[in-house]
């Protein structure tokens, strides 16, 4: 068996432990079969994984490690990673705060399809253009 089909065929199998379908949920043994799955390179797996270490499902809450596998699959163009590591940079979860970095991943994230990092570019620029007529305003009335 390839390497690729063992990493879907745990991909698989975790998800269904995490969901229950079919089996008892067993968060921590899908929280294994991931780690497995992600580093044969999966980046299903490597976003799987990383959502279960930022809420500590099945594993100890851990927001570097998410924001590391975050990262790995959003470089292979994992669009829900890619939102998610948007998030981790707009927030400082796991990772310094940096905007610059949640836009540039929003804006991936955006091109492959994702309306929630849509949504977040739309209305950062709607409050970027509020507070910049705000500090023009506060300006203006002080010269």
């Amino acid at each position: 068996m390839q390497n690729n089909d063992m990493a879907w065929n745990d991909f698989y199998l975790a998800r269904r432990l995490e969901w229950g379908q079919g089996m008892e949920p067993d968060v921590a043994r899908a929280a294994r079969l991931y780690r497995r799955a992600a580093l044969r390179g999966l980046p299903e797996a490597q976003e799987a994984l990383a959502f279960l270490y930022a809420t500590g499902q099945g594993l100890v809450q851990d927001e570097s490690m998410a924001a590391k596998w975050f990262g790995l699959a959003a470089e292979q163009g994992n669009c829900a990673a890619q939102h998610n590591l948007g998030v981790m940079y707009a927030e400082g979860r796991g990772v310094d705060r940096d905007p610059a970095q949640a836009v540039q991943w929003f804006h991936k994230a955006a091109r492959n399809g994702s309306e929630v990092a849509r949504d977040w570019l739309h209305d950062t620029r709607q409050s970027l253009r509020e507070q910049l007529a705000d500090a023009e305003q506060v300006r203006s009335t002080e010269g």
